[in-house]
Protein backbone atom coordinates (compact mmCIF):
# COMPACT_ATOMS: atom_id res chain seq x y z
CA UNK A 1 0.00 0.00 0.00
CA UNK A 2 1.25 3.47 -0.84
CA UNK A 3 2.78 5.30 2.12
CA UNK A 4 0.46 8.30 1.57
CA UNK A 5 -2.47 6.15 2.67
CA UNK A 6 -0.93 5.83 6.13
CA UNK A 7 -1.62 9.54 6.66
CA UNK A 8 -4.97 9.61 8.48
CA UNK A 9 -6.06 12.93 6.94
CA UNK A 10 -5.58 11.62 3.38
CA UNK A 11 -7.37 8.37 4.19
CA UNK A 12 -10.28 10.33 5.69
CA UNK A 13 -10.58 12.52 2.58
CA UNK A 14 -10.63 9.46 0.28
CA UNK A 15 -13.24 7.58 2.32
CA UNK A 16 -15.39 10.68 2.75
CA UNK A 17 -15.20 11.43 -0.97
CA UNK A 18 -16.44 7.92 -1.79
CA UNK A 19 -19.51 8.39 0.39
CA UNK A 20 -20.19 11.94 -0.73
CA UNK A 21 -20.11 11.11 -4.45
CA UNK A 22 -22.52 8.22 -3.91
CA UNK A 23 -24.92 10.50 -2.01
CA UNK A 24 -24.81 13.14 -4.76
CA UNK A 25 -25.58 10.56 -7.44
CA UNK A 26 -28.46 9.22 -5.37
CA UNK A 27 -29.94 12.70 -4.98
CA UNK A 28 -29.73 13.32 -8.74
CA UNK A 29 -30.88 9.92 -9.99
CA UNK A 30 -32.88 8.49 -7.09
CA UNK A 31 -30.94 5.22 -7.40
CA UNK A 32 -29.64 4.00 -4.03
CA UNK A 33 -27.75 1.00 -5.40
CA UNK A 34 -24.42 2.82 -5.56
CA UNK A 35 -24.53 3.96 -1.96
CA UNK A 36 -25.08 0.36 -0.85
CA UNK A 37 -21.99 -0.66 -2.83
CA UNK A 38 -19.97 2.14 -1.21
CA UNK A 39 -21.10 0.97 2.23
CA UNK A 40 -19.91 -2.54 1.43
CA UNK A 41 -16.59 -1.14 0.20
CA UNK A 42 -16.06 0.91 3.36
CA UNK A 43 -17.00 -2.04 5.57
CA UNK A 44 -14.50 -4.20 3.68
CA UNK A 45 -11.76 -1.58 4.13
CA UNK A 46 -12.44 -1.40 7.86
CA UNK A 47 -12.16 -5.18 8.20
CA UNK A 48 -9.08 -5.74 6.05
CA UNK A 49 -6.80 -2.70 6.51
CA UNK A 50 -5.70 -1.48 9.93
CA UNK A 51 -4.53 1.96 8.76
CA UNK A 52 -7.85 2.58 6.98
CA UNK A 53 -10.09 1.16 9.71
CA UNK A 54 -10.93 4.38 11.57
CA UNK A 55 -11.39 6.62 8.48
CA UNK A 56 -13.53 3.94 6.82
CA UNK A 57 -15.72 3.50 9.91
CA UNK A 58 -16.13 7.28 10.24
CA UNK A 59 -17.33 7.50 6.63
CA UNK A 60 -19.51 4.37 6.96
CA UNK A 61 -21.42 5.70 9.98
CA UNK A 62 -21.29 9.41 9.07
CA UNK A 63 -24.90 9.58 7.82
CA UNK A 64 -27.75 7.21 8.58
CA UNK A 65 -31.22 7.07 7.12
CA UNK A 66 -32.39 4.77 9.95
CA UNK A 67 -31.61 4.01 13.58
CA UNK A 68 -31.91 0.31 12.92
CA UNK A 69 -28.19 -0.27 11.98
CA UNK A 70 -27.19 1.00 15.45
CA UNK A 71 -29.30 -1.77 16.95
CA UNK A 72 -28.15 -4.52 14.60
CA UNK A 73 -24.49 -3.85 15.43
CA UNK A 74 -25.14 -5.21 18.94
CA UNK A 75 -24.68 -8.94 19.75
CA UNK A 76 -28.39 -9.52 20.14
CA UNK A 77 -31.04 -11.14 17.97
CA UNK A 78 -33.52 -8.58 16.68
CA UNK A 79 -36.92 -9.67 15.39
CA UNK A 80 -39.01 -7.19 13.42
CA UNK A 81 -42.74 -7.75 13.37
CA UNK A 82 -45.03 -6.90 10.48
CA UNK A 83 -46.51 -3.92 12.35
CA UNK A 84 -43.07 -2.28 12.62
CA UNK A 85 -42.43 -3.19 16.26
CA UNK A 86 -39.26 -5.03 17.35
CA UNK A 87 -38.42 -7.76 19.81
CA UNK A 88 -35.08 -8.85 21.35
CA UNK A 89 -34.00 -12.25 22.59
CA UNK A 90 -32.48 -10.69 25.74
CA UNK A 91 -32.33 -7.34 27.54
CA UNK A 92 -29.54 -4.91 26.66
CA UNK A 93 -26.71 -4.49 29.15
CA UNK A 94 -23.69 -2.24 29.86
CA UNK A 95 -21.51 -4.08 27.32
CA UNK A 96 -24.11 -3.37 24.63
CA UNK A 97 -24.04 0.32 25.55
CA UNK A 98 -20.25 0.39 25.11
CA UNK A 99 -20.59 -1.05 21.58
CA UNK A 100 -23.44 1.36 20.80
CA UNK A 101 -21.38 4.37 21.89
CA UNK A 102 -18.46 3.23 19.76
CA UNK A 103 -20.57 3.62 16.61
CA UNK A 104 -22.97 6.36 17.74
CA UNK A 105 -20.17 8.88 18.23
CA UNK A 106 -19.36 8.67 14.51
CA UNK A 107 -22.87 9.62 13.29
CA UNK A 108 -23.05 13.16 11.88
CA UNK A 109 -26.38 13.13 9.97
CA UNK A 110 -29.59 11.20 10.64
CA UNK A 111 -32.76 10.76 8.59
CA UNK A 112 -31.68 12.32 5.29
CA UNK A 113 -33.89 9.99 3.22
CA UNK A 114 -37.45 11.30 3.43
CA UNK A 115 -38.85 8.22 1.75
CA UNK A 116 -37.53 5.94 4.50
CA UNK A 117 -38.83 6.96 7.93
CA UNK A 118 -36.25 5.94 10.51
CA UNK A 119 -38.29 6.28 13.69
CA UNK A 120 -40.67 3.88 15.37
CA UNK A 121 -41.97 4.06 18.95
CA UNK A 122 -40.42 0.70 19.89
CA UNK A 123 -36.99 1.53 18.48
CA UNK A 124 -36.88 5.04 19.99
CA UNK A 125 -38.04 3.84 23.41
CA UNK A 126 -35.48 1.02 23.39
CA UNK A 127 -32.50 3.22 22.48
CA UNK A 128 -33.59 6.00 24.82
CA UNK A 129 -33.39 3.50 27.68
CA UNK A 130 -29.60 3.74 27.49
CA UNK A 131 -28.02 6.10 30.08
CA UNK A 132 -28.78 9.71 29.24
CA UNK A 133 -27.41 12.85 30.88
CA UNK A 134 -28.55 16.45 30.38
CA UNK A 135 -26.39 18.27 27.85
CA UNK A 136 -25.57 15.03 26.05
CA UNK A 137 -27.46 12.83 23.59
CA UNK A 138 -27.46 9.30 22.24
CA UNK A 139 -25.66 10.60 19.14
CA UNK A 140 -23.24 13.07 20.79
CA UNK A 141 -21.62 14.39 17.60
CA UNK A 142 -24.75 14.70 15.47
CA UNK A 143 -24.76 17.79 13.25
CA UNK A 144 -27.78 17.34 10.94
CA UNK A 145 -31.16 15.86 11.87
CA UNK A 146 -34.29 15.28 9.78
CA UNK A 147 -37.23 14.34 12.01
CA UNK A 148 -40.26 13.05 10.10
CA UNK A 149 -42.62 11.60 12.74
CA UNK A 150 -44.92 14.11 14.45
CA UNK A 151 -47.12 11.69 16.35
CA UNK A 152 -47.68 12.23 20.08
CA UNK A 153 -46.20 8.79 20.63
CA UNK A 154 -42.87 9.35 18.87
CA UNK A 155 -42.04 13.06 18.75
CA UNK A 156 -41.13 13.38 22.48
CA UNK A 157 -38.13 11.11 21.83
CA UNK A 158 -36.51 13.81 19.71
CA UNK A 159 -34.81 15.29 22.77
CA UNK A 160 -32.63 12.17 23.04
CA UNK A 161 -31.22 12.88 19.55
CA UNK A 162 -30.58 16.61 19.84
CA UNK A 163 -27.07 17.29 21.17
CA UNK A 164 -25.79 20.84 21.79
CA UNK A 165 -23.54 20.39 18.73
CA UNK A 166 -26.54 20.20 16.35
CA UNK A 167 -26.27 22.79 13.58
CA UNK A 168 -29.13 21.78 11.24
CA UNK A 169 -32.66 20.66 12.13
CA UNK A 170 -35.43 19.77 9.69
CA UNK A 171 -38.90 19.14 11.12
CA UNK A 172 -40.55 17.86 7.96
CA UNK A 173 -43.93 16.73 9.31
CA UNK A 174 -47.10 18.79 8.85
CA UNK A 175 -48.73 17.86 12.17
CA UNK A 176 -48.19 20.19 15.15
CA UNK A 177 -49.06 18.42 18.42
CA UNK A 178 -48.53 20.28 21.73
CA UNK A 179 -45.25 18.43 22.35
CA UNK A 180 -43.84 19.77 19.07
CA UNK A 181 -44.93 23.32 19.84
CA UNK A 182 -43.30 23.12 23.27
CA UNK A 183 -40.09 21.68 21.84
CA UNK A 184 -39.80 24.51 19.30
CA UNK A 185 -40.42 27.07 22.04
CA UNK A 186 -37.31 25.77 23.86
CA UNK A 187 -35.31 25.13 20.70
CA UNK A 188 -32.78 27.84 21.54
CA UNK A 189 -32.02 25.92 24.75
CA UNK A 190 -31.83 22.49 23.10
CA UNK A 191 -29.75 23.68 20.13
CA UNK A 192 -27.75 26.81 21.01
CA UNK A 193 -25.54 26.45 17.90
CA UNK A 194 -28.32 25.86 15.40
CA UNK A 195 -27.57 27.49 12.04
CA UNK A 196 -30.11 25.86 9.72
CA UNK A 197 -33.78 25.36 10.55
CA UNK A 198 -36.63 24.00 8.45
CA UNK A 199 -40.22 23.25 9.40
CA UNK A 200 -43.69 23.17 7.93
CA UNK A 201 -46.16 25.98 8.44
CA UNK A 202 -47.97 25.68 11.79
CA UNK A 203 -51.71 26.32 12.01
CA UNK A 204 -52.80 29.96 12.36
CA UNK A 205 -52.30 31.10 15.93
CA UNK A 206 -49.40 28.72 16.61
CA UNK A 207 -46.73 30.44 14.52
CA UNK A 208 -45.51 32.58 17.41
CA UNK A 209 -43.41 29.72 18.83
CA UNK A 210 -41.36 29.55 15.62
CA UNK A 211 -41.01 33.32 15.37
CA UNK A 212 -39.90 33.46 19.01
CA UNK A 213 -37.16 30.94 18.26
CA UNK A 214 -36.01 32.98 15.23
CA UNK A 215 -35.69 36.06 17.45
CA UNK A 216 -33.52 34.15 19.94
CA UNK A 217 -31.36 32.47 17.27
CA UNK A 218 -28.28 34.57 16.60
CA UNK A 219 -26.50 32.33 14.10
CA UNK A 220 -29.15 31.32 11.56
CA UNK A 221 -27.75 30.96 8.04
CA UNK A 222 -30.63 29.00 6.47
CA UNK A 223 -34.35 29.27 7.22
CA UNK A 224 -37.11 27.25 5.57
CA UNK A 225 -40.47 28.30 6.98
CA UNK A 226 -43.67 30.18 6.25
CA UNK A 227 -43.51 33.95 6.82
CA UNK A 228 -42.12 34.97 10.22
CA UNK A 229 -43.88 37.74 12.10
CA UNK A 230 -42.78 41.36 11.92
CA UNK A 231 -40.43 41.15 14.91
CA UNK A 232 -38.72 38.02 13.64
CA UNK A 233 -38.25 39.49 10.16
CA UNK A 234 -36.67 42.62 11.57
CA UNK A 235 -34.35 40.42 13.64
CA UNK A 236 -33.23 38.58 10.50
CA UNK A 237 -32.65 41.87 8.72
CA UNK A 238 -30.56 43.23 11.58
CA UNK A 239 -28.38 40.14 12.18
CA UNK A 240 -27.35 39.85 8.51
CA UNK A 241 -26.13 36.26 8.92
CA UNK A 242 -28.89 34.69 6.80
CA UNK A 243 -27.69 33.18 3.51
CA UNK A 244 -30.61 30.99 2.44
CA UNK A 245 -34.30 31.84 2.87
CA UNK A 246 -37.27 29.71 1.83
CA UNK A 247 -40.73 31.20 2.32
CA UNK A 248 -43.97 29.23 2.05
CA UNK A 249 -46.74 31.78 1.59
CA UNK A 250 -49.92 30.49 3.28
CA UNK A 251 -53.30 30.48 1.58
CA UNK A 252 -54.65 32.99 4.09
CA UNK A 253 -53.45 36.58 4.18
CA UNK A 254 -52.80 36.64 7.92
CA UNK A 255 -49.11 37.53 7.80
CA UNK A 256 -47.09 40.71 8.31
CA UNK A 257 -45.70 42.79 5.46
CA UNK A 258 -42.28 44.02 6.54
CA UNK A 259 -40.31 46.69 4.72
CA UNK A 260 -36.55 46.33 4.69
CA UNK A 261 -33.65 44.61 2.99
CA UNK A 262 -32.35 41.05 3.08
CA UNK A 263 -29.37 41.65 0.85
CA UNK A 264 -27.25 38.99 2.58
CA UNK A 265 -29.55 36.22 1.33
CA UNK A 266 -27.88 34.34 -1.54
CA UNK A 267 -30.54 31.68 -2.11
CA UNK A 268 -34.19 32.77 -2.16
CA UNK A 269 -37.05 30.28 -2.62
CA UNK A 270 -40.79 31.02 -2.54
CA UNK A 271 -43.73 28.63 -2.75
CA UNK A 272 -47.25 30.01 -3.09
CA UNK A 273 -50.67 29.33 -4.57
CA UNK A 274 -50.89 32.49 -6.66
CA UNK A 275 -48.35 34.83 -8.16
CA UNK A 276 -50.11 37.93 -6.79
CA UNK A 277 -49.22 36.68 -3.29
CA UNK A 278 -45.55 36.61 -4.27
CA UNK A 279 -45.76 40.14 -5.66
CA UNK A 280 -47.35 41.29 -2.41
CA UNK A 281 -44.49 39.80 -0.36
CA UNK A 282 -41.75 41.17 -2.62
CA UNK A 283 -42.99 44.76 -2.83
CA UNK A 284 -41.58 46.04 0.50
CA UNK A 285 -38.35 44.00 0.27
CA UNK A 286 -34.94 44.60 -1.25
CA UNK A 287 -32.97 41.44 -2.00
CA UNK A 288 -29.73 40.50 -3.73
CA UNK A 289 -29.89 36.73 -4.20
CA UNK A 290 -27.66 34.73 -6.49
CA UNK A 291 -30.33 32.04 -6.87
CA UNK A 292 -34.10 32.62 -6.99
CA UNK A 293 -36.65 29.82 -7.32
CA UNK A 294 -40.43 30.32 -7.41
CA UNK A 295 -42.82 27.38 -7.20
CA UNK A 296 -46.49 28.18 -7.87
CA UNK A 297 -49.50 25.87 -7.65
CA UNK A 298 -51.75 27.56 -10.19
CA UNK A 299 -51.57 29.35 -13.54
CA UNK A 300 -52.58 33.00 -13.83
CA UNK A 301 -53.40 35.30 -16.77
CA UNK A 302 -50.41 36.67 -18.65
CA UNK A 303 -50.62 40.29 -17.31
CA UNK A 304 -49.94 39.01 -13.78
CA UNK A 305 -46.74 37.32 -14.99
CA UNK A 306 -45.53 40.54 -16.57
CA UNK A 307 -46.26 42.29 -13.26
CA UNK A 308 -44.31 39.60 -11.41
CA UNK A 309 -41.27 39.96 -13.66
CA UNK A 310 -41.49 43.73 -13.31
CA UNK A 311 -41.54 43.40 -9.52
CA UNK A 312 -38.48 41.17 -9.66
CA UNK A 313 -36.59 43.88 -11.52
CA UNK A 314 -37.53 46.35 -8.77
CA UNK A 315 -36.86 44.14 -5.73
CA UNK A 316 -33.75 42.20 -6.87
CA UNK A 317 -30.22 43.46 -7.39
CA UNK A 318 -29.54 43.48 -11.14
CA UNK A 319 -25.89 42.48 -10.82
CA UNK A 320 -26.17 39.58 -8.34
CA UNK A 321 -28.88 37.33 -9.77
CA UNK A 322 -27.45 34.35 -11.68
CA UNK A 323 -30.11 31.64 -11.43
CA UNK A 324 -33.83 32.18 -12.01
CA UNK A 325 -36.40 29.38 -11.93
CA UNK A 326 -40.17 29.61 -12.10
CA UNK A 327 -42.16 26.36 -11.98
CA UNK A 328 -45.89 25.61 -11.86
CA UNK A 329 -46.82 22.46 -10.00
CA UNK A 330 -48.95 20.05 -12.07
CA UNK A 331 -49.00 22.34 -15.12
CA UNK A 332 -49.95 19.60 -17.60
CA UNK A 333 -52.95 18.55 -15.51
CA UNK A 334 -54.26 22.11 -15.19
CA UNK A 335 -57.16 22.65 -17.65
CA UNK A 336 -56.48 26.38 -17.88
CA UNK A 337 -52.99 26.02 -19.32
CA UNK A 338 -54.48 25.36 -22.79
CA UNK A 339 -56.35 28.67 -22.93
CA UNK A 340 -55.06 31.69 -24.86
CA UNK A 341 -55.55 33.99 -21.85
CA UNK A 342 -52.53 32.42 -20.16
CA UNK A 343 -50.07 32.88 -23.03
CA UNK A 344 -47.25 35.35 -22.40
CA UNK A 345 -47.00 38.45 -24.56
CA UNK A 346 -43.98 39.30 -26.70
CA UNK A 347 -42.58 41.77 -24.18
CA UNK A 348 -43.28 39.64 -21.10
CA UNK A 349 -39.58 38.90 -20.55
CA UNK A 350 -38.49 42.51 -21.08
CA UNK A 351 -38.23 43.38 -17.33
CA UNK A 352 -35.86 40.43 -16.88
CA UNK A 353 -33.40 41.79 -19.43
CA UNK A 354 -32.14 44.14 -16.71
CA UNK A 355 -30.38 41.18 -15.06
CA UNK A 356 -27.11 41.08 -16.98
CA UNK A 357 -25.37 38.18 -15.22
CA UNK A 358 -27.94 35.42 -15.52
CA UNK A 359 -26.40 31.98 -15.96
CA UNK A 360 -29.45 29.70 -15.63
CA UNK A 361 -32.98 30.66 -16.68
CA UNK A 362 -35.73 28.03 -16.36
CA UNK A 363 -39.14 29.27 -17.48
CA UNK A 364 -40.33 26.11 -19.21
CA UNK A 365 -43.87 26.15 -17.79
CA UNK A 366 -44.95 29.23 -19.78
CA UNK A 367 -46.41 29.07 -23.29
CA UNK A 368 -44.81 31.82 -25.37
CA UNK A 369 -46.12 31.64 -28.96
CA UNK A 370 -45.40 35.35 -29.55
CA UNK A 371 -41.72 35.06 -28.58
CA UNK A 372 -40.05 35.85 -31.92
CA UNK A 373 -36.63 36.27 -33.50
CA UNK A 374 -36.39 39.93 -32.51
CA UNK A 375 -36.97 39.10 -28.84
CA UNK A 376 -34.53 36.19 -29.09
CA UNK A 377 -31.89 38.61 -30.37
CA UNK A 378 -32.47 41.00 -27.46
CA UNK A 379 -32.38 38.12 -24.98
CA UNK A 380 -29.06 36.77 -26.28
CA UNK A 381 -27.48 40.24 -26.20
CA UNK A 382 -28.72 40.86 -22.64
CA UNK A 383 -27.71 37.45 -21.22
CA UNK A 384 -24.33 36.55 -22.77
CA UNK A 385 -23.28 34.39 -19.80
CA UNK A 386 -26.12 31.87 -20.11
CA UNK A 387 -25.30 28.21 -19.52
CA UNK A 388 -28.87 26.85 -19.29
CA UNK A 389 -31.96 28.33 -20.95
CA UNK A 390 -35.41 26.75 -21.14
CA UNK A 391 -38.47 28.67 -22.34
CA UNK A 392 -41.86 27.03 -22.83
CA UNK A 393 -40.63 23.45 -23.22
CA UNK A 394 -42.59 22.17 -20.21
CA UNK A 395 -45.96 22.65 -21.96
CA UNK A 396 -47.54 20.54 -24.69
CA UNK A 397 -48.77 23.69 -26.56
CA UNK A 398 -52.11 22.10 -27.37
CA UNK A 399 -55.00 24.55 -27.23
CA UNK A 400 -58.45 23.90 -25.80
CA UNK A 401 -59.62 23.20 -29.38
CA UNK A 402 -57.02 20.38 -29.69
CA UNK A 403 -54.98 22.42 -32.19
CA UNK A 404 -51.23 22.74 -31.88
CA UNK A 405 -50.17 26.29 -31.05
CA UNK A 406 -47.14 27.33 -33.10
CA UNK A 407 -44.35 29.64 -32.05
CA UNK A 408 -43.28 32.81 -33.83
CA UNK A 409 -39.66 31.86 -33.17
CA UNK A 410 -37.79 30.44 -36.17
CA UNK A 411 -34.52 28.63 -36.64
CA UNK A 412 -32.80 32.00 -37.06
CA UNK A 413 -33.67 33.03 -33.48
CA UNK A 414 -32.50 29.66 -32.15
CA UNK A 415 -29.24 30.05 -34.02
CA UNK A 416 -28.69 33.59 -32.76
CA UNK A 417 -29.08 32.51 -29.14
CA UNK A 418 -26.87 29.44 -29.58
CA UNK A 419 -24.12 31.42 -31.33
CA UNK A 420 -24.06 34.46 -29.05
CA UNK A 421 -24.47 32.64 -25.70
CA UNK A 422 -21.30 30.64 -26.14
CA UNK A 423 -21.38 29.03 -22.68
CA UNK A 424 -24.73 27.32 -23.25
CA UNK A 425 -24.69 23.57 -22.64
CA UNK A 426 -28.48 23.12 -22.33
CA UNK A 427 -30.89 24.96 -24.61
CA UNK A 428 -34.65 24.55 -24.53
CA UNK A 429 -36.83 26.51 -26.97
CA UNK A 430 -40.11 25.90 -28.75
CA UNK A 431 -39.78 27.17 -32.32
CA UNK A 432 -41.25 26.57 -35.77
CA UNK A 433 -38.61 25.30 -38.23
CA UNK A 434 -41.22 25.10 -41.00
CA UNK A 435 -41.38 28.91 -41.25
CA UNK A 436 -39.17 30.79 -43.66
CA UNK A 437 -36.54 32.86 -41.90
CA UNK A 438 -33.39 34.86 -42.51
CA UNK A 439 -30.23 32.92 -43.31
CA UNK A 440 -28.00 32.09 -40.37
CA UNK A 441 -24.40 33.32 -40.48
CA UNK A 442 -21.84 30.76 -41.60
CA UNK A 443 -19.79 31.21 -38.41
CA UNK A 444 -22.71 30.58 -36.04
CA UNK A 445 -21.80 27.51 -34.03
CA UNK A 446 -21.78 26.38 -30.41
CA UNK A 447 -19.79 23.29 -29.53
CA UNK A 448 -20.77 23.39 -25.84
CA UNK A 449 -24.45 22.53 -26.29
CA UNK A 450 -25.05 18.92 -25.29
CA UNK A 451 -28.83 18.95 -24.69
CA UNK A 452 -31.35 20.58 -27.02
CA UNK A 453 -34.92 20.53 -25.70
CA UNK A 454 -37.36 21.33 -28.51
CA UNK A 455 -40.48 20.71 -26.41
CA UNK A 456 -43.60 20.87 -28.60
CA UNK A 457 -41.83 22.24 -31.69
CA UNK A 458 -43.44 21.05 -34.95
CA UNK A 459 -41.40 19.26 -37.58
CA UNK A 460 -42.15 17.98 -41.08
CA UNK A 461 -38.90 17.22 -42.91
CA UNK A 462 -36.03 16.20 -40.57
CA UNK A 463 -33.28 16.47 -43.20
CA UNK A 464 -32.85 20.28 -43.51
CA UNK A 465 -33.14 20.68 -39.74
CA UNK A 466 -30.45 18.07 -39.16
CA UNK A 467 -28.22 19.82 -41.72
CA UNK A 468 -28.61 23.14 -39.89
CA UNK A 469 -28.02 21.65 -36.43
CA UNK A 470 -24.95 19.79 -37.68
CA UNK A 471 -23.16 23.13 -37.99
CA UNK A 472 -25.03 25.03 -35.26
CA UNK A 473 -24.72 22.39 -32.49
CA UNK A 474 -22.12 19.88 -33.72
CA UNK A 475 -21.59 18.28 -30.28
CA UNK A 476 -25.24 17.85 -29.28
CA UNK A 477 -25.85 14.47 -27.60
CA UNK A 478 -29.55 14.60 -26.74
CA UNK A 479 -32.65 16.13 -28.33
CA UNK A 480 -35.70 16.15 -26.10
CA UNK A 481 -39.24 16.40 -27.48
CA UNK A 482 -42.68 16.20 -25.87
CA UNK A 483 -44.45 12.82 -26.04
CA UNK A 484 -47.01 12.44 -28.85
CA UNK A 485 -50.49 13.88 -28.31
CA UNK A 486 -53.41 11.50 -28.78
CA UNK A 487 -55.97 14.07 -29.92
CA UNK A 488 -54.21 16.41 -32.32
CA UNK A 489 -56.14 18.15 -35.09
CA UNK A 490 -54.52 19.94 -38.06
CA UNK A 491 -57.47 22.36 -38.17
CA UNK A 492 -60.97 22.95 -36.88
CA UNK A 493 -63.42 20.44 -38.34
CA UNK A 494 -60.68 18.11 -39.63
CA UNK A 495 -59.98 14.51 -38.64
CA UNK A 496 -57.31 13.87 -35.95
CA UNK A 497 -53.80 13.13 -37.23
CA UNK A 498 -50.95 11.04 -35.84
CA UNK A 499 -48.44 13.10 -33.87
CA UNK A 500 -45.02 12.04 -35.18
CA UNK A 501 -42.98 14.95 -33.85
CA UNK A 502 -41.04 12.93 -31.25
CA UNK A 503 -40.19 10.28 -33.85
CA UNK A 504 -38.93 12.86 -36.35
CA UNK A 505 -36.85 14.73 -33.77
CA UNK A 506 -35.23 11.41 -32.83
CA UNK A 507 -34.37 10.98 -36.49
CA UNK A 508 -32.80 14.46 -36.50
CA UNK A 509 -30.52 13.48 -33.63
CA UNK A 510 -29.50 10.26 -35.37
CA UNK A 511 -28.59 12.13 -38.55
CA UNK A 512 -26.63 14.80 -36.66
CA UNK A 513 -24.72 12.11 -34.76
CA UNK A 514 -23.90 10.01 -37.84
CA UNK A 515 -22.94 12.92 -40.08
CA UNK A 516 -20.99 14.49 -37.22
CA UNK A 517 -18.93 11.33 -36.76
CA UNK A 518 -18.26 11.16 -40.49
CA UNK A 519 -17.18 14.78 -40.52
CA UNK A 520 -14.84 14.26 -37.54
CA UNK A 521 -13.28 11.21 -39.22
CA UNK A 522 -12.82 13.17 -42.43
CA UNK A 523 -11.16 16.03 -40.53
CA UNK A 524 -8.83 13.61 -38.77
CA UNK A 525 -7.85 12.00 -42.08
CA UNK A 526 -7.31 15.43 -43.63
CA UNK A 527 -5.00 16.47 -40.77
CA UNK A 528 -2.94 13.29 -41.16
CA UNK A 529 -2.71 13.81 -44.91
CA UNK A 530 -1.75 17.47 -44.49
CA UNK A 531 0.93 16.56 -41.95
CA UNK A 532 2.34 13.90 -44.30
CA UNK A 533 2.42 16.35 -47.22
CA UNK A 534 4.18 18.94 -45.07
CA UNK A 535 6.84 16.49 -43.95
CA UNK A 536 7.47 15.33 -47.51
CA UNK A 537 7.74 18.92 -48.73
CA UNK A 538 10.24 19.79 -46.01
CA UNK A 539 12.24 16.69 -46.85
CA UNK A 540 12.35 17.60 -50.54
CA UNK A 541 13.74 21.03 -49.67
CA UNK A 542 16.40 19.50 -47.42
CA UNK A 543 15.06 20.86 -44.16
CA UNK A 544 14.10 17.44 -42.80
CA UNK A 545 15.84 14.09 -43.31
CA UNK A 546 14.47 12.02 -40.42
CA UNK A 547 11.23 11.81 -38.48
CA UNK A 548 10.47 10.19 -35.14
CA UNK A 549 8.23 7.22 -34.89
CA UNK A 550 6.45 5.95 -31.76
CA UNK A 551 9.25 3.77 -30.39
CA UNK A 552 11.56 6.77 -30.29
CA UNK A 553 13.84 5.67 -33.13
CA UNK A 554 14.69 7.83 -36.12
CA UNK A 555 13.64 6.74 -39.57
CA UNK A 556 14.32 8.35 -42.98
CA UNK A 557 11.52 10.09 -44.83
CA UNK A 558 10.18 7.96 -47.66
Amino acid sequence: MHKCLFVSEIASIICGHLRQMALIRELHSGDASEIYQVRQTLAGLARTCKSLKEPALDALWADLDSLYPLLTCLPVEVRRRSDGSIDLDRPLGPSDFVIFQRHARRVRALGYRLRRPFTSPDLCSLLSSFPFTPGNALLPNLRILWWHDDSDETFPFIRFFVPPTLTSLNLTGDFWPPCKQTFVSFLHVHCPRLQEFSCSEPPPGLSECVSDFIIKADHLTRLDYAIPNRKAMRHLMSKRSLRSLTIHIPEHDLYDRVRGDLTTVESFVVTANRVDQVIDVLKPLKLAPITAHFLLRDVVPAPFIWGFFDQLSKSFDHEKLEVLRYAIDGILENPRENQYLYELETNALEPLLAFKNLVIVRLENFRMPLFDDAMATRLADAWPHLEELKLGTGQDWQTDTCLLRRSALTLYGVGYIAAHCTRLHMLGLVFDPTKECALMKSNWTNENIRIFDVGASPIENPVPIAAALLFLMPKVKEIWAKPPLKNLYPGIGMMPVADRRAERWTLVLEMVTVFGNLRDDAKADARVEARRDLVQELAKQGFLTHTKIRNGKMSPVS
